[in-house]
C-alpha cells in the first residue's frame, strides 16, 4: 500500500519508519518553508505549488490509496479536492473542527463535554469585552495556526491587556479562562474503518513556554481514577465524528476534574513514550486504522517517560543504554526547536523520575 503525508517532519518521519513494517511505502507534500530534512531517503518528496492541480499533485505523490496528515494546519480546500482521487483520513471535516480553537470548542461544547470558558472575539472592543467577563488572569490564543505556545498571550491585568492591544493586531482570537490546574494529562486513542478502537494509557505532561517537555506513562497515584473519564471523553469524541486514525486530546485537571484543552486530528507528541512503552506504537497504530487493518495492542510494557530535546544539538551516544531509545529528527538547530526525543524505563516511578531528572540535567545544564 502506498499512502501520501501531507507534512515532511518529525511525523511524518516516524509514520514512514513504521510503516516499513506493514510493507507501506509513504511520500510526502512539503512546504517550501518547512524543509524535508527529516523525511529524506523515505519516500517521494513533492513540494506544494498553489499553481498546480490537486489532479497534478495526487499523480506526483505516486498516485497514493490514502492521503493522511502530520499536523492540523493544512490546506483544507487542497484535502477536499484530492478526496475525488482517493480516501482522506482523518477526514477534512474532523480536521477542520480541530484546526480552529472557536470551533473545536463549540463543537465539544455542544456535545456536554467540559472545557475552560471561553468567548470568540475578532476586535480590540470585543477582546475588553470578553476579558471583562472572563477575569484576569487569561489567556488569548489565535483561532489558527497556534501551536507550541506560538500565537498565545498571557495576560495577568488590565494594564497588560492594553499594552498588548497597542501593540499589535490580534486578528481572530479566542480568550479562554486562566485555570489551577494541578496536572496536564493526555490520553491518544485510534479508530480504524471498520470502527475498532483501542486506547492507550492516561499520560501526564509537562510543558515548558507551551512546548511539551516530559511525558510520563501510566499515569500514577490519583490520575489513574480520571482514565475512565478520559477514555468516555474521547470516545464519545471518535463517534461523533466517525473518526479514523489516531486522535490525540490534551486535558488540565482541575479539582480533581478533567477539563479538555485541544484536540490533535494526529499522532502527538505527547504519545511519543509509545514507541518503547507499549506493545504497539502510535504510528504503527494510525496507519493500521486508516488502512482497514485491524489494530495492535497498547498494552503497557513498563513505566516509561519521553524526554523531549528542544533547541539543542546533543551527543546521543552517552544517552543510549538498555533502558533508553533516542531519536534525532535530523532538523538544523535553533532556539526551541524540536530537535529528538528520549524514551526510557525504569522499575519504579522514583527510579523514573530520577532517569529523568539526570537526563534533563544532562542535556540542558
Amino acid at each position: 500500500m502506498h499512502i501520501a503525508i501531507m507534512g515532511s517532519g518529525q511525523l511524518a518521519q516516524m509514520m514512514a519508519k513504521a510503516g516499513q513494517t506493514l510493507n507501506i511505502t509513504c511520500s510526502f507534500l512539503a512546504d517550501n518553508e518547512e524543509g524535508a530534512n527529516p523525511v529524506q531517503g523515505l519516500g517521494d518528496i513533492v513540494y506544494y505549488d498553489k499553481d498546480v492541480s490537486a489532479k497534478a499533485l495526487y499523480q506526483l505523490l505516486g498516485t497514493p490509496e490514502l492521503i493522511t496528515v502530520e499536523k492540523e494546519d493544512v490546506n483544507l480546500e487542497l484535502l477536499n479536492e484530492l478526496q475525488q482521487f482517493c480516501r482522506v483520513a482523518p477526514s477534512p471535516g474532523a480536521i477542520a473542527i480541530t484546526q480552529n480553537r472557536y470551533r473545536e470548542k463549540s463543537f465539544l461544547n455542544e456535545m456536554g463535554l467540559p472545557t475552560v470558558q471561553y468567548y470568540y472575539a475578532s476586535s480590540a472592543e470585543q477582546i475588553k469585552s470578553a476579558a471583562k467577563n472572563i477575569g484576569f488572569p487569561l489567556i488569548i490564543k489565535a483561532q489558527e495556526q497556534g501551536y507550541d505556545g506560538k500565537n498565545q498571550w498571557r495576560c495577568r491585568s488590565e494594564q497588560q491587556l492594553e499594552a498588548l492591544l497597542k501593540a499589535q493586531s490580534l486578528g481572530d482570537v479566542v480568550l479562554e479562562q486562566w485555570v489551577d490546574f494541578t496536572h496536564e494529562v493526555s490520553i491518544i486513542a485510534a479508530r480504524s474503518v471498520s470502527g475498532e478502537k483501542v486506547f492507550y494509557a492516561l499520560t501526564e505532561n509537562d510543558h515548558k513556554d507551551g512546548i511539551l517537555v516530559t511525558s510520563k506513562a501510566p499515569a500514577t497515584g490519583d490520575l489513574r481514577a480520571l482514565e475512565t473519564t478520559a477514555q468516555s471523553y474521547i470516545n464519545k469524541i471518535l463517534e461523533r465524528l466517525d473518526y479514523v486514525g489516531i486522535l490525540s486530546m490534551e486535558c488540565f485537571v482541575v479539582d480533581g476534574e478533567i477539563i479538555i484543552n485541544e484536540l490533535a486530528p494526529r499522532v502527538h507528541n505527547s504519545g511519543h513514550w509509545t514507541q518503547l512503552g507499549s506493545t504497539t506504537c502510535q504510528f504503527e497504530n494510525h496507519l493500521r486504522a486508516i488502512s482497514a487493518m485491524p489494530l495492535g495492542e497498547t498494552k503497557i510494557t513498563g513505566r516509561t517517560a519521553m524526554l523531549n530535546i528542544l533547541g539543542k544539538e546533543v551527543n546521543f551516544q552517552p544517552l543510549l543504554t538498555q533502558n533508553a531509545e533516542v531519536y534525532s529528527y535530523q532538523k538544523s538547530c535553533r532556539p526551541g526547536r524540536k530537535m529528538g526525543h528520549i524514551n526510557f524505563q525504569a522499575h519504579s516511578k522514583s527510579a523514573l523520575e530520577q532517569s529523568l531528572t539526570t537526563l534533563k540535567t544532562h542535556i540542558y545544564s
